[in-house]
């Protein structure tokens, strides 16, 4: 019996036990468990009513500053959180913001995205904040800033590189609008004067239909004072401001077969406004070909060359003397330039519409579309009638003499108007058509020819097309 006792006494304890036990497992009984599964200080319970990701140590976004991260959590340690290549973990031991981008600078201006916001500049603009010249620090691969221009100078930074000018420095050179003893001297071109590139202040262009030259090469140019602007004026002539410099530089080819294989430079014409007037001048290029000086005697000079068909040529080319140039710009006792007329200019050569280049530059004013302007023909264009293209060829050839105020003045008594824009009823053409056959195919060797100068030998094709032209009036 008191073993029987002893059991009973011994089983109801583990009973007591069991249910003590059993009691220590009831939940409000069990100590609470806080869980941060991402370690970026906010409770996963917390996230989930946010709706953030309680798995993704960088949702929510912190800002600078933020400390209450948990540093041992090893997701947080290896994410990064302000995306700039950089782990917390190691941001974290080199005592650098893991909320902090240090590393990206978007603009390229060599100064980090974070210090610009800390210094209220934009970190979009590679030109802000404004450095001194000589400054070093800018990225050279940003396409952002290369495509810049941070000293406003008109050149993008790229090209300033490949120029080796400073892009923090406005080194614009204007040309000097004077009659200066050298050519080099006026700063229309950069390096070596030979090389014929122009300053960026300077701008080349070119015409529909140009003035024949005994066969010779033009390089035209229009600089312009700084700030300055051409104004529309109708489908003629632009307006200048006074120190506009107009250039043209006269030049043969050795060999058009072979371009490479040089050329010889022989004047640059130039027309400068001063004071509402233009004034000329010419630089005849030495033998040396590295220079032009600034020159009143009108040389003859033998060029021979390689034309495109691989034939030999040669000519006396007849440098001008003032007064004959003086007799072609001459209107009403006033000297003007002929050839950049906005219908002229306003053809596409290369790709290029220089009317259109000007508009784009801020160059020109008061303009209205390229579509709304008239374009002179360009009189080799077999695309454009013979009249269009005749008469084309005979505005700009002929009618500097044969207009109002010109040499041989329309005004007085019954004279050729050969201007574009002229009638052919008001022209005077059909009058003098057999006169105007025969003096355009007169040598200037020979008797009066037309032009009267400019040439010492005749423009076959154009020659041809102005007999033609009058051959279809009979």
């Amino acid at each position: 019996m008191l073993k029987l006792f002893l059991r009973c006494v011994l089983l109801f304890m583990c009973c007591g036990l069991l249910l003590v036990a059993c009691k220590s497992e009831d939940p409000a009984e069990r100590p609470e468990v806080i869980l941060d599964s991402d370690g970026d200080g906010i409770l996963d319970e917390q996230e989930m009513t946010n709706g953030t990701n309680k798995n993704n140590a960088c949702d929510p976004v912190q800002s600078s500053g933020y400390t209450g991260f948990d540093s041992t959590s090893s997701i947080w340690l290896a994410s990064d959180c302000d995306k700039d290549g950089i782990t917390n973990g190691d941001e974290f031991s080199a005592n650098t913001d893991p909320y902090v981008d240090q590393i990206t600078d978007t603009d390229g201006d060599g100064i980090v995205n974070s210090a610009e916001i800390m210094a209220g500049t934009d970190k979009d603009d590679p030109c802000d904040p404004q450095q001194e010249p000589g400054y070093t620090e800018y990225n050279a691969s940003s396409t952002l800033w290369l495509m810049s221009d941070c000293d406003l100078d008109g050149v993008v930074n790229a090209d300033e590189l490949n120029n080796s000018t400073d892009p923090y420095l406005d080194d614009t050179v204007y040309p000097i609008a004077e009659f200066l003893p050298n050519l080099s001297e006026l700063l229309l071109f950069k390096g070596n004067v030979a090389n014929l590139e122009f300053n960026s202040t300077v701008h080349e262009y070119e015409l529909a239909t140009p003035l024949f030259t005994d066969y010779s090469y033009k390089l035209r140019s229009i600089s312009l004072p700084k700030g300055a602007k051409m104004t529309y004026n109708g489908a003629g002539l632009l307006s200048f401001p006074d120190s506009t410099i107009i250039s043209k530089t006269f030049y043969y080819l050795n060999d058009e077969t072979n371009p490479s294989a040089g050329r010889q430079l022989i004047e640059t014409r130039l027309l400068i406004k001063k004071n509402g007037l233009w004034e000329m001048g010419n630089y005849l290029w030495n033998a040396a070909q590295d220079e032009a000086e600034l020159s009143l005697s009108g040389p003859t000079i033998p060029i021979n060359w390689i034309d495109s068909s691989g034939a030999n040529r040669s000519v006396n080319y007849q440098v001008p003397i003032m007064v004959n140039c003086i007799q072609c710009h001459d209107n009403n006792g006033t000297t003007i330039p002929i050839g950049p007329k906005a219908r002229n200019l306003n053809f596409v050569k290369n790709g290029v519409n220089s009317l259109e280049q000007f508009i784009a530059k801020g160059l020109l004013e008061g303009a209205p579309s390229i579509s709304e302007i008239e374009s002179l023909p360009e009189w080799s264009d077999a695309s454009f009638t013979l009249t269009e293209r005749a008469r084309a060829y005979m505005d700009v050839n002929c009618a500097h003499c044969h207009q109002p105020g010109g040499l041989h003045d329309a005004n007085i008594g019954l004279r050729p108007d050969l201007r574009f824009e002229t009638s052919f009823a008001d022209s005077n053409i059909d009058p003098f058509k057999a006169d105007l056959r025969n003096r355009i195919g007169t040598s200037p060797a020979f008797g009066t020819s037309m032009p009267l100068i400019g040439i010492s030998v005749l423009h076959d094709k154009g020659v041809q097309l102005i007999q033609d032209y009058i051959d279809s009036l009979n």
